[in-house]
């Protein structure tokens, strides 16, 4: 019944489903690789989908063998078993890519070797109230503390605000 490649997807949430959608209209089979039923995988009825987790170095290696190019829904992948399949399937974008955006703040650094425009930010090189004063008084406030890492459609971040940043810093044990 598919007569085109095969396209690997590492997760199946709303964007896998999304995926998968447009990908059906063209006669793509998409295997995805998420739990059992996942968004992605409730409108795509077939044998080659994975259940697992896209973390789990074996669910990715079982994932490649039945596509011919892989591609992630989410960043929070495991790059080092992308790598490790980059051999045997392409993998869209490139696991190095992929590694470069899992943490926000080298995502930055990449960004700005390259002339990109995008807001001040610094490194908090101390997880302190005092090491986050400092970057305040640096940036201004109100300013946005965010993960480097694991943070996504607004997880992950909070603003910070010079007056509750003082009361942290200066309160008193009980």
């Amino acid at each position: 019944m598919w007569n085109s490649r095969k396209v690997g997807i590492l997760g199946g949430g709303q964007l896998g489903r999304m995926l998968v959608e447009s990908a059906n209209r063209l006669n793509i089979q998409c295997n995805v690789l998420d739990a059992e039923n996942s968004p992605a995988k409730q409108i795509s009825s077939h044998d080659d989908h994975v259940t697992g987790s896209f973390k789990e170095r074996e669910a990715v290696r079982e994932l490649a063998k039945n596509c011919d190019v892989v591609t992630a829904e989410i960043e929070h992948v495991d790059t080092y078993a992308l790598e490790e399949i980059a051999s045997q399937v392409r993998i869209e974008p490139s696991w190095q890519a992929i590694r470069t955006i899992q943490n926000k703040y080298n995502q930055k650094e990449h960004l700005r070797k390259y002339g990109i425009p995008m807001a001040e930010h610094r490194e908090l090189a101390e997880n302190t109230p005092e090491a986050l004063a400092k970057v305040g008084e640096e940036l201004g406030y109100p300013l946005m503390l965010k993960s480097k890492t694991m943070a996504y459609d607004g997880r992950g971040e909070s603003p910070v605000l010079p007056q509750l940043l003082f009361f942290t810093i200066h309160q008193q044990p009980p």
